[in-house]
């Protein structure tokens, strides 16, 4: 008996652990939504009646609930959130793409479907919503479970029915409905099931708001005059007793009429003088919420709201005829209360005159679609009224500052053209002047990219090991500097406990802390910055994850309450401030990037006193002791460059000034071309003259992917191999995508740096793998790689590379495994057979493949290969190259396969 029981028990709490998930499954599901939207107090609420709400157990049921707060959600940020920009069609598909399981359910099939459509829908959800109700009922539990498995309830209605075939199908949905009241009213009692289905109305209605086509489900509520008939009817002779009572001439009335009443599309009432009701159709008694047994001979006075119930009786009791009637003869909006929510209807009421006795007819039409609609017009029109305010500031932000940096650099430049070249001091100071001012331009422009990445979702996070005091010294002694200038002091704390390596962002907590604590010293007049480091919560030893807080405090100016509340909006700006200026964008960027980071952010000001700004920020422990940090230096290999010649293919006149300067200090010979037409033909004449092609994506005559792609396709095999840089400003994922297509090696972002450039020369002719940028290594000297996640496919960086397109990550990996393993055997073959110009070739054609996926070092050995496989004094050093390359490529391909594994799980 005890084992039973305790069977028992085991099987209870596996249904409620399954019960537990699935809820945190649908939670998970509208989190996703809450998450995109602002913090704001009807969302605030919203998001605790849903951690609040108890799910049906049902699954039908309780994915109905899911869909009315779904809506919600959806409601609030297509319509009302102004952080989020989009339209209410792709909402759904991006539901749909990130949560497909349950957007695909039954009750979410309406929101996919267009809306003449729908109608068939809505019938079959309303039918089977019924049916699951009564399946939580013991005595219709089998009814239920039977109906659920017949044929007409299996599959939803096809979308591709026509307008003919949807109308007979409402048609046989609606006496299923009338059967299933007939079949239950035994099981249970006539006015249970009236409730029951009056119940289901309401509540099926509620979960699916604003849709019109929801109407449908009007004709599936069976009235108590509506019959089945099971048998063929039989004609019966009936006498006619003189003594019954005839019909009043009312009655006849709406007996003559009786079909025409209940065909009006709106609710109809046939009341008296007195305001006693007569008659009234099926619609008119949904509306009201009314049986028809107590339907008539009650006063519409008390059915109608209490003040226009006021207005109507004052016109029933007028006698004076040159007195106006106030609501008879005349359109009136009224709000009827019924079950789950206030209703919105207009409400007509004119005398029938063609009667003897005298009547009035109450007509009510919905118009709460129609109120929704132009409250839906009002909200877009201010929408869009914010979004031009937003705009005419971020024009106006922009104007000035971007001109206020460009005024800089061209006066300057025009006191340099026209002033003493021999004064090295001032000359000296207006350079660095022109410095500075380029650096803010790039800085503003990085700024305003920034945000578009986030407002668009695209902006990705770097999960690397990193030294976190070296971030913090080095930035803050940086900022000492400027400090100093203005007489203030900074004081910077680092918690002794706090780790010296972790995993995380390292270049977005730079940014961070460099909005913070720039904001802190412009904001400041006198005194000091303080920026505290410390732990918040350390979990057990074993535990990976680590909670650092990071906090900035000033003696500046502070801020008001009321500007404390708006200064996280973007483009924001405190007003009457002597040190304003900037995109507005810097705390909104923050903020987003330390909310991407799971993290949290306060802040505290009171105003001539100072602010705190703090943030805290989830990160894991590293494995790593320590990070001896070994940047490679290009001075000493400087000499290596000479006799480098590389082709320049580029149309602005001042970039090709500007790279030409660039090369001709590191003593590399340069020929420039005017588009793309012009480089393929320099490179088709001069067939072997040329180490590297730097190639402009946008040029005038021929682009330049297709100048790549006509590179690619030359006969002469020195020629398809040259390396070619791809050169642009174009930041968007699409240009890299058609470039990588094309046939490039590099992927270079204007404005060109002289580090990235030297790089890409440094990488073509070293004569060994450039060292990673941070050399790992324990306390002992050796290298720790055990724990370590760094892994040789760069995925970071092809998020960030592709703006986090998986789908096109996903097909890069699948050619990569679908072509390597065939290219690399044939490259070991030709090797072997001394087929020598093919091996180059190939292994030309392997490191795109590997670079690609950011193996340099991979890359960098068949670089080698490609090179000197050619030569005659060459051929040992390659197979050198290929013998290491052999211990990395196996790997390497698991690597990528695994990976790919994963992507595709996803």
């Amino acid at each position: 008996m005890s084992t039973l029981i305790s069977r028992l028990f085991a099987k209870d709490e596996s249904i409620d652990v399954v019960h537990e998930l699935i809820k945190e499954k649908r939670d998970s599901f509208l989190q996703y939504f809450i998450s995109k939207s602002s913090s704001t107090k009807q969302i605030e609420e919203l998001k605790l009646r849903i951690e609040n709400h108890q799910y049906s157990e049902n699954e039908f049921l309780a994915n109905t609930e899911v869909v009315f707060f779904y809506l919600e959600l959806e409601q609030y940020l297509v319509f009302k959130d102004p952080r989020y920009i989009n339209t209410q069609k792709k909402l759904r598909e991006e539901s749909l793409a990130a949560h497909p399981e349950l957007f695909k359910s039954e009750p979410f099939l309406p929101l996919l479907e267009i809306e003449k459509k729908q109608d068939t829908l809505f019938a079959y959800l309303f039918l089977k919503y019924l049916l699951n109700k009564l399946y939580l009922k013991s005595e219709t539990r089998n009814y239920a479970k039977r109906m659920l498995a017949s044929r007409e309830l299996q599959e939803a209605p096809s979308s591709t029915l026509n307008i003919v075939e949807r109308i007979n199908l409402i048609q046989k949905y609606k006496s299923i409905s009338e059967n299933v009241k007939q079949d239950i009213v035994p099981l249970l009692s006539a006015q249970v099931v009236e409730d029951i289905y009056q119940n289901c109305y309401f509540q099926f209605k509620k979960s699916y708001p604003r849709f019109k086509t929801l109407r449908a489900i009007d004709d599936l509520i069976p009235s108590e005059e509506n019959t089945v008939i099971t048998e063929t009817p039989v004609r019966k002779l009936v006498a006619i007793n003189a003594n019954s009572n005839p019909k009043s001439d009312d009655e006849s009335i709406i007996e003559r009429n009786k079909n025409i009443f209940e065909n009006i599309l709106d609710g109809f009432i046939l009341i008296n003088p007195l305001g006693k009701i007569l008659y009234g159709n099926n619609t008119a008694l949904k509306i009201l919420n009314c049986q028809r047994n107590k339907f008539k001979g009650q006063s519409i006075l008390d059915l109608l709201p209490r003040e226009f119930s006021q207005r109507l009786n004052e016109d029933l009791l007028n006698s004076n005829s040159a007195k106006p009637n106030v609501v008879i003869g005349k359109r009136s909006e009224i709000i009827i209360k019924n079950q789950l929510e206030d209703v919105d209807y207009e409400i007509s009421i004119t005398t029938n005159y063609s009667e003897e006795n005298q009547t009035y007819s109450v007509f009510l039409r919905n118009i709460s679609d129609k109120k929704n609609m132009l409250e839906t017009i009002r909200e877009a029109q201010l929408q869009a009224e914010r979004t031009a305010k937003v705009k005419s500031t971020f024009l106006s932000n922009m104007s000035h500052e971007i001109r206020t940096p460009l005024n800089v650099i061209l006066g300057l430049t025009e006191i340099i053209k026209d002033g003493d070249l021999k004064d090295e001091t001032m000359l000296s100071k207006n350079l660095d002047g022109i410095d500075f001012s380029a650096k803010n331009l790039l800085s503003i422009v990085n700024d305003i990219l920034d945000f578009s990445k986030i407002e668009a979702g695209k902006l990705t996070l770097q999960s690397i090991d990193f030294n976190l005091r070296k971030v913090v010294e080095n930035l803050t002694d940086g900022f000492e500097i400027k400090a100093r200038e203005k007489g203030l002091d900074l004081v910077t704390k680092i918690h002794e406990d706090v780790p010296d390596i972790v995993i995380g962002d390292q270049y977005r907590l730079n940014q961070v802390l460099n909005n913070l604590i720039g904001n802190a010293i412009k904001f400041t007049k006198r005194g000091a910055i303080y920026v505290d480091v410390e732990l918040v919560s350390s979990e057990e030893e074993e535990e990976e994850d680590i909670n650092l807080r990071f906090s900035v405090r000033d003696t500046g100016i502070g801020i008001t309450k009321d500007d404390l509340d708006r200064i996280f909006e973007s483009f924001y700006q405190v007003q009457n401030s002597d040190n304003a200026g900037g995109t507005g964008l810097g705390l909104a960027i923050t903020r987003e990037l330390i909310y991407l980071q799971d993290g949290t952010f306060d802040a505290e000001s009171e105003l001539g006193k100072g602010s705190t700004f703090s943030c805290s920020i989830p990160y894991k422990k590293s494995m790593l002791k320590s990070m001896a940090h070994s940047v490679k230096t290009y001075v000493k290999k400087d000499k290596k460059l000479e006799g480098l010649k590389v082709l320049v293919a580029e149309d602005n006149q001042m970039n090709q000034f500007y790279i030409k300067q660039l090369l001709k200090k590191l003593k590399v010979e340069v020929d420039i071309a005017e588009n793309g037409k012009e480089a393929v033909d320099i490179v088709s004449n001069k067939k072997d003259e040329y180490d590297l092609i730097l190639m402009d994506m946008h040029m005038p005559v021929m682009s330049g992917i297709e100048a790549i792609e006509h590179i690619r396709t030359l006969n002469h095999q020195s020629i398809k191999k040259v390396p070619i840089v791809a050169c642009s400003a174009d930041v968007f994922p699409e240009a890299r995508k058609n470039a990588i297509k094309a046939g490039i090696d590099f992927y270079l972002t204007k404005p060109l740096s002289e580090d990235a450039i030297k790089e890409v020369l440094f990488w073509l002719i070293s004569d060994e793998a450039i060292e990673p940028r941070n050399k790992i290594e324990n306390q002992d000297g050796m290298m720790d790689i055990q724990g370590s996640k760094n892994k040789n496919v760069a995925l970071n960086m092809l998020l960030e590379t592709f703006d986090n397109d998986h789908d096109f990550i996903v097909s890069l990996l699948e050619v990569f495994i679908n072509t390597t393993p065939e290219d690399y055997k044939s490259l070991r073959k030709c090797i072997d057979r001394e087929y020598y110009t093919r091996a180059s070739s190939l292994a030309h054609k392997l490191k795109s493949s590997f670079m690609n996926l950011g193996m340099t070092v991979h890359g960098h050995h068949l670089q080698q290969i490609e090179s000197n496989i050619i030569k005659r004094d060459g051929v040992e050093e390659a197979k050198k190259h290929l013998s290491a390359f052999n211990t990395l490529y196996t790997k390497a391909l698991l690597e990528v396969n695994l990976l790919l594994i994963e992507l595709r799980n996803n």
